[in-house]
């Protein structure tokens, strides 16, 4: 037994590594050895998750157990409290995240690709043929004669979200899945267990209409807690860890958890309200190993396919309070035609944080504020075309500029930012402009307040700092002038009189003329 402290197991996604390379592994083999042996129901089960949530060593894991291997789980619960007998059963593990899948072609070569490179693990002989389906049934008929089979599909959906703003590609890969999928389920005979993960839920997929037992459990009850870490997790696992963030950030050990789930809490997949919250296992990883609090979900893969969902919908650049969906609103997705509030839940970018069961409603919003943050920046990317790097830049100078009062350079960083919105995909509204700049004083922290009412009509936007208000109007195709009148007209800056601050007014016109955007200001101190 290695007496060693066990290492964190950042981008550890095979358990039999965890265990020979003493990593933490935080034990969910309970959650397991309940699933795999639940009596009078097949054992064929479907779930989906956020990315980096720990679906791959989830499909891991269970391909040790299945595999036989009692040695690796000396120290889990399914080794040290558990009745399993450990049988060896043959294992068919597809990692699509593995898979390319730029054409249907290439998708169509790659799984035969990996079907092949199983059955030489296997020991069986080179598979014949070249399509996906009839070397998937030739491999099961070798592999049936040694028992059951155990078929385990990880990121199953990949090839379609990797196209989701090229709906004809997706489609194209659709096809292919679906006949594979096909076979699947003409094969159900031969399954002792099959377990498929993936980010959503899509219909018109034979996976979830030809396998006719195939049970979902994104939103059951008996999987809330199979994903992520509990806060009991967390401080049994890592309490060495934890003392080290505190220590090095000069906090007591309640404020780092406090910060943590501040941070990194706050999902939940059940409608069951008294499951317990989840941390999302990397970003908990990533701060412990690096020592500081900081938005690793943004800074672990940016999902292009959601950049390009946004600008197709055309979603509104902020989520101004807890969204309400009722039940059949996490229902399969159609891939031809995405509602963004479902895709947003699935693949964890809003969470649930109440459900009435008499309605069956339930109330959706961000889960914590590394998620919060990460949505702004995509937000930011896909709306005003700019990469990270410009983003990151020029908001900062719009900080400074804004600390000094200083909208000539405000102006400037303002018109750099949104330079890259190609000339075809700008809005001529003033609304897409309003919404832009709210997002921008969201994304620097300083709470913005838009359609701010007053006894007159609602000002557009309104900052406070310690020492200011800034009243903002938003014109397009008209005057700075035009903007500025309106406040004075208004009198929308009166409500701030008496909190003893300057007031500076501030009308902006944005117009996009021969292909080119033009910003035009005007300043008025009260």
């Amino acid at each position: 037994m290695n007496n060693q402290p066990k290492q964190l197991g950042l981008n550890c996604s095979i358990f039999e590594n965890c265990v020979t390379n003493n990593r933490i592994y935080v034990d969910k083999t309970e959650h397991i050895y309940n699933l795999i042996t639940a009596r009078n129901k097949e054992h064929f089960y479907f779930v989906s998750r956020p990315r980096r949530f720990g679906k791959s060593l989830f499909i891991s894991t269970l391909k040790a157990i299945f595999s036989g291997k009692k040695e690796l789980f000396n120290e889990y619960w399914i080794g040290k409290n558990s009745s399993y007998d450990w049988p060896q059963h043959p294992v068919i593990h597809l990692d699509f995240g593995g898979i390319e899948n730029a054409t249907a072609q290439e998708l169509k070569q790659s799984l035969c690709f990996a079907l092949q490179k199983i059955a030489k693990s296997c020991a069986v002989e080179k598979l014949e043929g070249n399509v996906p389906g009839d070397m998937l049934q030739e491999l099961v008929e070798q592999l049936e004669k040694k028992g059951k089979i155990v078929l385990l599909i990880d990121e199953y959906d990949k090839p379609m979200v990797d196209h989701i703003d090229n709906i004809s590609q997706a489609e194209e890969n659709r096809k292919i899945l679906n006949s594979f999928y096909t076979t699947v389920k003409s094969l159900e005979s031969s399954w002792r267990a099959i377990f498929i993960t993936g980010v959503s839920k899509f219909s018109k997929t034979s996976l979830f209409s030809g396998l006719n037992n195939l049970q979902e459990l994104s939103m059951d009850p008996i999987a809330a807690e199979l994903f992520g870490y509990t806060y009991e997790e967390l401080v049994t696992y890592f309490p060495t860890y934890i003392d080290d963030l505190a220590e090095h950030l000069g906090l007591s050990r309640q404020e780092t958890l406090d910060t943590m789930k501040e941070w990194y809490d706050g999902y939940r997949f059940s409608k069951d309200m008294q499951k317990q919250q989840m941390y999302r296992p990397l970003s908990v990883i990533a701060c412990l190993n690096a020592k500081e609090f900081a938005n690793y979900w943004f800074n672990t893969g940016n999902p292009g396919f959601l950049i390009a969902l946004l600008r197709v919908k055309g979603m509104s650049l902020e989520v101004h309070e807890p969204i309400k969906i009722p039940l059949y609103g996490f229902n399969a997705l159609d891939i031809q035609n995405i509602p963004l509030l479902t895709l947003l839940a699935q693949t964890g970018y809003l969470t649930i944080v109440d459900y009435d069961a008499s309605t069956e409603i339930f109330t959706l919003d961000y889960p914590n504020k590394e998620i919060r943050d990460s949505f702004k920046q995509y937000l930011m990317q896909a709306f005003t075309y700019a990469s990270p790097a410009v983003i990151g830049v020029e908001i900062t100078r719009i900080k400074d500029a804004l600390a000094n009062k200083n909208f000539e350079q405000f102006c400037n960083a303002v018109k750099t930012l949104f330079a890259g919105i190609p000339h075809n995909l700008h809005v001529a509204r003033e609304s897409y402009y309003h919404s832009l700049f709210h997002l921008m004083f969201d994304l620097l922290g300083m709470k913005p307040k838009s359609e701010e009412a007053t006894s007159r009509g609602e000002s557009d936007l309104v900052l406070e700092t310690a020492d200011s208000v800034m009243v903002f109007e938003f014109k397009f195709s008209k005057t700075a002038q035009d903007a500025l009148d309106q406040i004075m007209h208004k009198k929308y800056h009166e409500k701030y009189m008496h909190k003893n601050k300057a007031i500076i007014l501030v009308g902006i016109n944005v117009n996009f003329k021969e292909k080119q955007l033009e910003f035009e200001w005007l300043q008025h101190s009260i």
